[in-house]
């Protein structure tokens, strides 16, 4: 009980030696507005830090989900591909003329000739098929035809080969349990630009290792190139200049920060990334993908105005309050 009432006591005299101290703030006006303005300042300062921290937080949070839902996106875009690929490959099973003549190499050809026409006449002339036969093979098959080949089992993926990066889709053709050969489609990398980009928001861009620089052939490489960052290449005429120009603006070490944090957002664009395993398990570069910043659809431009917007009502709450306090 003793304790209660001396704790009570201490209570008591705080708030009094309080009470006194804002007693003779006030009779000395020069000093008590003084003291009002100095502690309306640091509020003030406290409040604007604690609200740029947290609305950085909260921007930070919007893109990595945004980075997220890019990639997601894309992934989607990619199994679309293989899901397309496979329905072509699947017309050219149930032909019963190819179906029939599996060993006559001939007849397949001009079959497998006509399918590729077909795709060009509808204007998809970035696709073509091969039917590599094992009954009348005459000449030694890349690695994943031969792992095809071998385990029987479809293979879908990138693939960098004479004419730069496709996506690539394997087939084996069995008949009961003799593989006669396999079906591949390969489209060129650029019709998954094209859909990827069909939101007019979005930018795509391809940036191949220099290792693989020796599976295109000559025409397909020479002058076409362009060295982005550390062993990574481009074909510049393929893609958005300004997108990869302002990669290389931010050198290595911008890279890194793209690699480690998932995204990057400067004045110009906002970038996040995929890297790429070709069919065979092999890194063969990454896939950038992003947006501009300026635009008013701009997600970028969104976040920054909301968060700007909340600081300044948030602001403005503070300085009336603590206005009204004293």
């Amino acid at each position: 009980m003793h304790i209660i009432t001396t704790k009570r006591i201490n209570v008591f005299s705080f708030i009094k030696a309080i009470q006194n101290l804002l007693g003779e703030l006030k009779k000395r006006k020069g000093l008590w507005f003084t003291t009002l303005t100095i502690l309306s300042i640091i509020g003030i300062l406290t409040s604007m830090h604690l609200l740029t921290s947290m609305t950085s937080s909260i921007a930070e949070k919007v893109y990595e989900n945004m980075s997220v839902i890019y990639k997601s996106n894309l992934e989607e875009r990619i199994d679309d591909k293989q899901k397309d690929l496979r329905k072509t490959v699947l017309g050219l099973r149930t032909n019963d003329t190819f179906k029939n003549n599996l060993a006559n190499k001939e007849v397949i050809d001009t079959i497998v000739s006509n399918y590729n026409k077909s795709l060009q006449e509808i204007g998809v002339d970035s696709t073509s098929l091969i039917f590599y036969s094992t009954v009348n093979q005459t000449n030694q098959y890349r690695n994943i035809i031969n792992t095809v080949i071998n385990r029987k089992i479809a293979s879908f993926g990138i693939e960098i080969l004479s004419d730069g990066p496709n996506l690539v889709y394997i087939e084996p053709v069995l008949s009961g349990e003799n593989i006669m050969g396999v079906i591949e489609i390969r489209e060129n990398i650029l019709s998954l630009k094209k859909d990827f980009e069909k939101n007019k928001q979005s930018i795509f861009v391809f940036l191949m290792q220099e290792k693989m620089m020796n599976n295109l052939a000559v025409d397909s490489k020479n002058g076409r190139y362009r060295a982005v960052v550390d062993d990574l290449r481009v074909e510049e005429q393929k893609y958005d200049g300004a997108f990869f120009s302002n990669v290389i603006e931010e050198g290595l070490e911008g890279f890194k920060q793209l690699k480690n944090s998932g995204y990057v957002v400067n004045k110009q664009f906002f970038k996040t990334y995929k890297e790429v395993v070709d069919i065979n398990g092999v890194t063969v570069g990454y896939l950038l993908v992003g947006e501009k910043v300026e635009g008013t659809g701009g997600f970028v431009n969104i976040v920054d105005n909301m968060t700007k917007s909340v600081t300044m009502i948030a602001l403005g709450l503070v300085i009336s309050i603590l206005l009204f306090m004293f």
